[in-house]
């Protein structure tokens, strides 16, 4: 039998390593080229695993153990009415809660369409005042390029001088561009201010249109219904006809455009 210890072996750099440890040896100092048999880890490699216990013994612990358990510790089912008591609960607070929400949401929506409504009023005359104003600030600026067309037929035709038709000409520029720029700012306004204001327009109308809608369309059943009774003329029926259907169309197209 060898004297060295077969877990004894070289690696690449030349060093001397235990492959039961991993580590690095000395063999002149450890038991590697005499008694290796002696070396702890050398033993403790090549010791036998310990048998497991029997698989009785492993029955009668378990069986000792659950008869001494004691009788609190196992838990009784849970009923089945119990859970289905707890469901209802849920499911009633839960009902109640979407039951609040809604009627907050009713209170905030006529909070809503009243604001809305009076925001409509507002923006009606407030678009109507400033397309006025456009109108005029318009004139305005067509007036001075209307002036400096005038200022260099008057300069051709020798009728002012070049010093005057310079100052003339300076300042209609001037008056020109700043009408310009409050035209522009204007419109500019205007424009920022109906892409807020329109969508809340049309949702109150919408509101508004619905219902109308289904008045608007049984009132026409009912004068089909008369025209066929004889109770209204061939005349009035195709104009009070025409009149519902026109409103009913465009009904249609706004609540059609906001949905």
């Amino acid at each position: 039998m060898s004297a060295v210890c077969p877990y004894l072996y070289r690696d690449r750099e030349g060093r001397f390593r235990c492959e039961a440890s991993g580590n690095v040896v000395d063999p002149g100092l450890m038991p590697c080229l005499s008694n290796y048999r002696e070396c702890p880890v050398f033993a403790a490699a090549t010791a036998k695993p310990a048998r497991p216990p029997a698989i009785e013994a492993e029955t009668e612990a378990v069986v000792t153990t659950a008869e001494e358990a004691p009788l609190e510790e196992i838990r009784a089912p849970v009923p089945i009415e119990k859970g289905i008591e707890e469901v209802e609960e849920e499911v009633t607070r839960k009902i109640r809660m979407a039951e609040e929400m809604a009627m907050n949401l009713n209170e905030k929506w006529k909070e809503y369409e009243e604001t809305a409504r009076q925001l409509m009023r507002l923006w009606e005359e407030t678009s109507m005042n400033g397309r006025h104003a456009l109108e005029a600030v318009s004139s305005v600026v067509d007036l001075y390029e209307k002036i400096l067309e005038n200022l260099d037929t008057l300069l051709k035709s020798g009728r002012i001088s070049e010093r005057s038709y310079d100052e003339l000409k300076k300042e209609t520029q001037s008056n020109l561009e700043k009408y310009k720029n409050i035209k522009n700012d204007l419109e500019s306004a205007l424009k920022n201010a109906e892409r807020l204001v329109i969508p809340h327009i049309q949702r109150v109308k919408v509101a508004e249109a619905r219902p109308e809608l289904g008045k608007l369309r049984l009132a026409l059943m009912k004068l089909e219904q008369m025209f066929k009774e004889g109770k209204v003329s061939q005349e009035t029926y195709e104009r009070m006809r025409k009149e519902l259907e026109a409103r009913i169309r465009w009904l249609e197209q706004l609540a059609g455009e906001a949905a």
